[in-house]
């Protein structure tokens, strides 16, 4: 495929010298006819790692397709194999590949790496970007390029921004947009954005801006989920500059959440103001391609017990029953990544990127609240620093028409650091001894903490006809522990119950003697499609992992935990605090996509058919099942287009969900079958979509969203007001509409 891809771009830069030859020729033969000098061909694409069977790419055509359905960015992931989502707020989902979350997967949006700001992780990289500004994204499951990025073990999901689009050859100026608006009715939710740009051939201006918001939806038996509720805004901007075979665009952002409620955790989201700027740069010179980002990130992120939380069961709470909590994040980086093209056959790819992220989490004092909450401010997080650099290299071949390979190494360093911590009380030790000597205990180690991983990723493509293609890798990958994994030091009952990415409900304290997760990831594909129409296709994926001291949790009190105090062993609602702790695991399961077109009739259209399954399982190798894997499940969904019609009836099943961690005490769920119906009309530039999600206002429970505490007043488990017996109720039927206009 490359070898075709590289003879097919030599065509065509040959082709401007081809025709002037040609016209030269007949030029000397009709001396008074003036020759015609054509433009110049620029070939601005780069020659493509290889299309791995591990890799999927969502279209622009997909993206728009789903952007009057969802707001949250992460769901736009939801119709690929392999992928699923861990509940959040309306708009902070958080992908999961091959049972692998967070931050184990690396997300790339326009060249950043942008790391949570939050003791909860409401802020994950995916909500930085509006789903109407994603032009395309593109998911490479387990084994991952190194080039594509190191600190995971999951995979990557880069998400791009629309390239810019200049003036044609002779065209003076060119000016075009993109201006939509939606509607859902379940939770009253609403929103709009709009995109312009003007371009001559050699420089571009964009902007973009999005609105949504949503009140509390209801479930299928009528009932309000509460803590559901958000309002989102976003800003962009960016100039871009072509010349040859070079572009250079500078782009920044600006996004503002005024609130967003979390059904899964004990804080909500107040206020979350973000600001960003970025350089791209890509390049073709005689010797390669070279490209390059440098990027910065600053998030001001504030939680507090909020509305549905806060009034629940106890109209008449006292102001004092706040909590609120800051933090301050900063992320800054850059990527230098170099083609070079050996031969006909080599492509070697070297690299260098540095990423840092900085965090202060810090929890002012409530006045009235001395000895609990104050008098003074509480240190979670000192400037917190989290610094990796890495460095890699990277060889493709192929060595036939049917065999390809790719093999890469890639070394990171990784350092970690924290200041001295301080609780509410400081130094009044007749008020929080307890804390004071945790205090002191943090304070007197040495918070520094220094990693040195290696990753390797072997491919072996194998295509022996039209029809089949197979794919065989291997991938060494590593994390090193995160910055709340390491440091939240409390082991008060009401501090640990503040820290919870994982929407169980639980309290956390970090651990500083964590080591890097490495996983050790097999993967197998098989493909196959009708080659004369490409009428039908087929994909299936099974895979294995065996990860060495992945970053899991155990309760409090068990051996080698450092949170040994009695009371927070157990409590009687059966919430429980842990410790994040390593231990060995596996992982394994597989993925089935397919494709078929039924048939085509000049007046009933074109109807067709589409799948997706998937299944995963995991386990600790001392026993017990990791947390949050998800149940077998399938989408099946019936196409339909007829000239500018395009409809679809789709057929969502979810197994139950049995296979449960007891340890955090996750929640069983029953299964469930879902459908969903939407229909969509094309008109030259304007686009209409219309549909109904939910047909049959189905009561149901996604195994994972978590543990529902949207209504819990509670700063500590022991003095919860409700038992941990309930899951988040998903969203009952709603419609949906949607237009955009593009110019």
């Amino acid at each position: 495929m490359i070898k075709s891809k590289n003879k097919l771009a030599t065509a065509v830069l040959a082709l401007p010298t081809l025709l002037i030859t040609t016209q030269d020729s007949i030029a000397a033969d009709k001396t008074q006819e003036e020759p015609t000098v054509l433009e110049k061909v620029v070939v601005t694409d780069k020659r493509p790692v290889t299309n791995t069977l591990t890799t999927t790419e969502i279209t622009s055509a997909e993206v728009s397709a789903k952007q009057a359905q969802v707001s949250d960015t992460a769901k736009l992931l939801e119709d690929t194999a392999g992928i699923s989502l861990q509940g959040g707020g309306g708009v902070s989902s958080l992908p999961i590949i091959h049972g692998l979350n967070d931050d184990r997967v690396k997300i790339d949006v326009n060249g950043m790496t942008i790391t949570s700001a939050c003791a909860n992780h409401m802020n994950p990289p995916l909500s930085y970007i509006d789903r109407t500004n994603v032009g395309t994204i593109t998911i490479m499951q387990g084994v991952t390029p190194v080039s594509m990025g190191g600190d995971s073990i999951g995979g990557t999901i880069a998400v791009k921004s629309a390239d810019p689009k200049f003036a044609a050859a002779g065209q003076d100026i060119l000016i075009n947009g993109k201006a939509s608006a939606f509607y859902r009715s379940n939770g009253d939710a609403f929103g709009g954005s709009i995109a312009a740009g003007v371009a001559n051939q050699n420089v571009r201006l964009d902007y973009t801006g999005s609105h949504s918001e949503s009140m509390n939806y209801n479930d299928g038996n009528g009932q309000i989920v509460k803590s559901t509720a958000y309002e989102n805004q976003n800003h962009a901007a960016s100039i871009a500059f072509k010349f040859d075979n070079h572009l250079l665009e500078f782009k920044g952002g600006q996004q503002h959440i005024p609130f967003q409620g979390f059904p899964n955790q004990r804080m909500d989201l107040t206020n979350n103001d973000s600001i960003f700027g970025n350089v791209l740069y890509k390049g073709d010179f005689d010797w390669g391609r070279l490209e390059s980002s440098l990027y910065l990130e600053n998030t001001s992120h504030s939680m507090d017990i909020e509305g549905d939380k806060f009034y629940s069961n106890k109209p008449n709470r006292a102001l004092t029953g706040k909590m609120p909590m800051e933090t301050r994040g900063r992320n800054l980086g850059y990527k230098v990544q170099a083609e070079l093209p050996i031969n006909q056959n080599d492509t070697v790819r070297i690299g260098n990127e540095f990423h840092s992220n900085r965090i202060n989490d810090f929890w002012p004092p409530v006045p009235g609240t001395n000895g609990m909450m104050g008098p003074f401010t509480f240190i979670n997080l000192n400037n917190a620093s989290r610094d990796r650099v890495g460095t890699f290299a990277e060889w493709e071949r192929n060595w036939s028409s049917e065999w390809k390979s790719m093999l890469g190494l890639r070394y990171d360093h990784t350092s970690a650091d924290t200041g001295n911590v301080a609780t509410y009380a400081a130094s009044m030790m007749d008020i929080s001894s307890n804390q004071n000597s945790a205090t002191r205990l943090f304070n007197g180690k040495d918070h520094e903490r220094n990693y040195d991983t290696f990753d390797v990723t072997a491919l072996m493509q194998f295509t022996p006809n039209k029809v089949s293609q197979y794919e065989f890798g291997y991938a060494r990958k590593n994390r090193m522990p995160s910055l709340y994994e390491l440091y939240p030091w409390s082991t008060s009952g009401m501090m640990m119950t503040m820290i919870g990415t994982y929407g169980d409900g639980n309290g956390y304290v970090g651990n500083m003697n964590l080591k890097p997760e490495t996983a050790h990831n097999i993967s197998f594909n098989a493909a196959f499609h009708e080659a004369e129409n490409n009428s039908w296709e087929i994909k299936a994926t099974p895979y294995f992992s065996y990860v060495e001291n992945f970053i899991d949790a155990d309760r409090c009190g068990q051996l080698g935990t450092t949170c040994a105090t009695n009371a927070l062993n157990n409590t009687s609602k059966d919430f429980y605090y842990l410790q994040t702790q390593n231990h060995d695991a596996r992982l394994w399961g597989a993925d089935l996509s397919a494709r078929a077109d039924l048939f085509k009739h000049d007046t009933y259209g074109q109807f067709g058919t589409h799948t997706t399954m998937s299944y995963v399982r995991g386990e600790r190798m001392d026993g017990g099942n990791l947390y949050h894997m998800m149940p077998f499940n399938m989408k099946l969904s019936l196409d339909h287009k007829l000239q500018g019609w395009k409809n679809a009836i789709e057929m969502q099943f979810v197994d139950g969900k049995s296979d449960v961690q007891q340890i955090r005490h996750e929640l069983t769920t029953p299964s469930y079958v879902l459908l969903n119906a939407k229909t969509g009309y094309q008109w030259k530039n304007l686009s209409i979509d219309v549909g109904l999600d939910n047909v049959l206002d189905k009561q149901y429970y996604h195994p994972l969203a978590g543990a529902y505490t949207g209504d819990y007043y509670a700063m500590s488990l022991g003095g919860a007001e409700k038992s941990n017996t309930r899951n988040i109720p998903g969203m009952g039927r709603s419609v949906f509409v949607g237009m955009s206009l593009t110019y």
